[in-house]
């Protein structure tokens, strides 16, 4: 009987260290995820054209392109509707549809002639912030913003003649 009382006790106390010990461990399950989206690209569609100016006989004035494409001069300055037609840039970045991007247009740069120089300042047509764009359609499909970069230029009376040339940068971003 002792010897049954004995392996009881041991059974006993086996049953109730095993419940004890699972107590002192646990696990859970993470997880793991990735989201692909396609690279951002950057295409110029047209070159930003001011057309062939006038410069004022005294003083200064200003030919300007709006990002709508649209020239405009002031101050003595006239506009020839000879030669290249006047026209905002166009550049269109595609890439991930519904994406937060960031635009980057250059406030000013220069075209010269030879050693002359002129600075452009820029005007877009980008809504709000340029560096908060939303590419067109959603996840999953190509997306695209469309935009357009206008600017202004001053030419005054010593401003020599000839043909001015400059390029400047956009760049885009995913946010």
């Amino acid at each position: 009987m002792k010897k049954i009382i004995c392996v009881a006790a041991a059974l006993a106390a086996v049953a109730f260290a095993a419940p004890a010990m699972a107590q002192s461990t646990a696990s859970t399950t993470g997880t793991g995820s990735i989201t692909i989206i396609r690279p951002l690209t950057i295409t110029k569609n047209a070159d930003l054209k001011f057309g062939s100016v006038v410069r004022p006989s005294t003083g200064s004035g200003t030919a300007v392109v709006s990002a709508a494409g649209v020239r405009s001069v002031t101050g003595g300055v006239v506009g020839l509707a000879s030669g290249d037609t006047p026209q905002a840039s166009q550049f269109t970045v595609a890439g991930e549809g519904g994406q937060s991007i960031s635009v980057t247009i250059p406030a000013t740069f220069t075209m010269a002639n030879g050693s002359d120089s002129l600075t452009v300042t820029t005007s877009n047509n980008l809504t709000g912030s340029a560096g908060a764009q939303t590419l067109s359609n959603a996840l999953g499909g190509a997306g695209t913003l469309v935009f357009t970069v206008g600017g202004s230029v001053p030419v005054a009376s010593t401003t020599p003649t000839g043909a001015y040339t400059g390029a400047f940068t956009v760049s885009a971003a995913y946010n």
